[in-house]
């Protein structure tokens, strides 16, 4: 009559942590641009140790907030952005204090991530003039990542071969992991290709992931494999590789196919050394049109997978790399007059997000790492 599993829908509660207004003051978010109409550079949000970084897009700009709201941090490019009111403004190379704020003339602001050290790490996508056609890949490349360091002084910037080095084709997201080692998480048409980095910039390794060589579940050639998410792992020299199988649909009248269904999902992992597949986990099936978004892996390799329920609710799934699922939890996210929504998982496994609406930007935070097994 009882038993040890959850209540289904169990909610996880939410953390309001701070509101930011839209504008363009030093402590609000841009979400429009001139015209209103949304801009294409993204805004995300990362967090470490308790402090927030959002990286703001279409102004160019990095914010640094304590959990509480408090802006201490501004990297800010000052084409786009009027002179901060209450920070003091630090010059190239000068000391900073616990809040300043620092000019750069970054030209399209993308994804951000930040380390243990509070080194930022900026994707700036380079003019038009500068861009390099790569004839093997089919893609201009140009982006590079700024390097800050934990006073927002700008250190070096990375490309492919390390500092310094070649621009990178399309940045699909930036990953740090336990050790600090950034992961470049890059697209091509071919599909993706990921860089690790030192944490003082050196090359480590490369590994491809072509979508015409992704592994099939049998040797049934009815599977439509689609490549969905790349992320790296946290703890072990990982890559993790969402892949979705699909297959055409029949109609038992007519005999004849009418269309294609998902069929069920994977999570493989690739070793960075042996630079293979190793292992995967199968998605939980739910009705057969449960799809799962990879947010990333935290510590122990825990996966994190987020799928949407209703229009007021997305379920959270935690799952091991055995394939058991350890934890679900509703979460509260309203999608009504939502324009901006990002995640971003912590090594820890505390799952913040920045979800901006038409009047104001909220960030908040769920404590997923109290669901992980303890230490």
């Amino acid at each position: 009559m009882s038993g040890c599993g959850e209540p289904p829908g169990a909610v996880l509660e939410r953390e309001e942590r701070f509101r930011l207004g839209l504008g363009f003051l030093e402590d609000e978010l841009g979400l429009f641009a001139g015209d209103n109409s949304l801009p294409r550079q993204p805004n995300s949000v990362v967090m470490r140790d308790g402090l927030v970084f959002v990286g703001n897009g279409s102004a160019n700009k990095i914010m640094g907030f304590t959990s509480y709201g408090d802006l201490v941090r501004l990297i800010y490019q000052p084409r786009d952005n009027p002179r901060p009111v209450t920070l003091a403004e630090a010059g190239f190379g000068e000391a900073s204090g616990t809040r300043r704020a620092v000019p750069f003339s970054f030209e399209n602001l993308g994804r951000i991530a930040v380390d243990s050290r509070r080194f930022l790490y900026a994707e700036d996508r380079l003019p038009r003039t500068r861009a390099v056609w790569d004839d093997d890949l089919g893609v201009y490349l140009n982006r590079q990542i700024f390097r800050f360091d934990n006073n927002g002084q700008i250190v070096d910037y990375l490309g492919q071969e390390g500092t310094g080095g070649t621009p990178f084709p399309f940045i699909h997201s930036l990953n740090v992991t336990r050790r600090d080692e950034l992961a470049v998480i890059t697209r091509t048409r071919e599909g993706f290709i990921a860089f690790f980095y030192s944490p003082e910039g050196d090359f480590l390794t490369a590994l491809e992931i072509d979508r015409d060589r992704l592994p099939l579940p049998s040797e049934d050639d009815g599977y439509i494999p689609v490549l969905n998410e790349v992320v790296a792992g946290v703890d072990e020299p990982r890559l993790y590789v969402k892949i979705s199988y699909y297959r055409a649909q029949k109609d038992p009248a007519a005999g004849k196919d009418h269309g294609i269904a998902l069929d069920h999902a994977r999570v493989y992992w690739i070793d960075l050394v042996e630079g293979r597949y190793e292992g995967f986990v199968e998605l939980p099936r739910g009705n057969g049109e449960e799809h799962f978004e990879l947010v990333g892996a935290a510590r122990g390799e825990h996966l994190f997978l987020l799928s949407r329920e209703s229009s007021s609710r997305i379920q959270l799934v935690i799952m091991n790399d055995q394939g058991r699922v350890l934890r679900r939890r509703s979460l509260e996210v309203s999608e009504e007059d939502m324009t901006v929504r990002s995640f971003h998982l912590c090594y820890d496994g505390v799952l913040t997000a920045l979800l901006g609406y038409h009047d104001e930007a909220r960030v908040v935070w769920w404590r997923s790492d109290r669901l992980l097994p303890q230490l």
